[in-house]
């Protein structure tokens, strides 16, 4: 059975890439801190980096199609990452690796030391944002540009976590085991993708959802999510930080924003900009994983910035 699931899911990673382009990516595992992670890397190695950071409950596959476009240019090189226990990379037992925010930045940060990866724009997304954040408080020099595609580090854009006494901030700050229940619950009740119930925009592709619902519901990851989903209270404690940063680095920003995502809304977007007045703001018709949905419009946008900011 687990040779048969192991076949599907490579052969989705082939069908996925295949619509972005034959031969324009290659995939991988490289084991950084004990765990196997998988990527996706494409472009001259010589040109400019763009690392992407996927979301929540994503994976590099949402980055495929923008990916190829960019690595076609020969402009760019492109690398994209999954998390431990996200995507197709190992999930990491929990009595050995703490699904922290700190502890998968850090994961990051050895994945792109082992790949000799020095210089680089970050291409962030949901979690990868406190995630790629990270990267920047540790080395800012090392960040030459940065790519912001629904993902807050201000109260503005996060509905859910603006009440002090709502659920979410009490869960944080006493972990609430009935969350934990139904978000497992949630995930072990996911049907496999037809037309009955399909929540996703039309243009999501089923192979990304399935993805997504086969890796959460391999042993131990729902409980690791949980982990790092309690673990979130700790972004929200480093905003005026982050903020204070992307103040002092001043280096060019590009915020991307699918406008119908009711999670992560559009006042998130245009909160950028008081930390950022030359960052390029663009509000998409689009969803959550916009880079799924608009990837040719993401792809034309990100050159454009690169472009008119002199980094290619």
């Amino acid at each position: 059975m687990k040779r048969l699931l192991s076949s599907v899911l490579l052969t989705i990673v082939m069908v996925f890439d295949a619509q972005a382009g034959a031969g324009s990516l290659s995939t991988g595992w490289l084991t950084v801190d004990g765990v196997e992670l998988f990527y996706r890397e494409g472009g001259r190695r010589d040109a400019t980096t763009i690392v992407f950071l996927h979301g929540n409950p994503g994976s590099s596959m949402q980055y495929a199609q923008v990916m190829h476009s960019l690595a076609a240019t020969g402009a760019f090189h492109v690398l994209a990452p999954d998390y431990p226990s996200f995507g197709f990379s190992e999930p990491a037992d929990r009595a050995k690796y703490a699904y922290t925010f700190d502890n998968l930045a850090d994961t990051v940060r050895k994945f792109l030391d082992a790949k000799d990866v020095r210089r680089y724009a970050l291409f962030m997304q949901d979690y990868g944002v406190p995630i790629g954040f990270r990267l920047i408080s540790a080395a800012p020099d090392a960040v030459t540009a940065l790519i912001v595609q629904n993902g807050v580090i201000h109260l503005d854009g996060f509905p859910a976590a603006q009440d002090a006494n709502g659920e979410l901030r009490r869960h944080w700050r006493t972990r609430n085991a009935q969350i934990d229940r139904r978000r497992r619950e949630y995930t072990n009740a996911l049907p496999f993708p037809k037309s009955a119930g399909w929540e996703y925009p039309s243009r999501v592709a089923p192979e990304f959802v399935l993805l997504n619902m086969t890796s959460a519901r391999r042993p131990g990851v729902i409980e690791a999510r949980n982990d790092l989903w309690y673990d979130y209270r700790t972004n929200l404690e480093h905003y005026s930080a982050w903020q204070a940063q992307l103040r002092q680095m001043r280096c060019p920003v590009l915020v991307l924003w699918g406008s119908h995502d009711e999670f992560f809304t559009t006042p998130g977007a245009v909160a950028y900009l008081r930390d950022a007045p030359q960052a390029q703001v663009h509000l998409l018709d689009a969803d959550h994983f916009a880079t799924l949905e608009v990837p040719d419009e993401i792809a034309r946008l990100t050159r454009e910035f690169f472009r008119d900011a002199a980094l290619e």
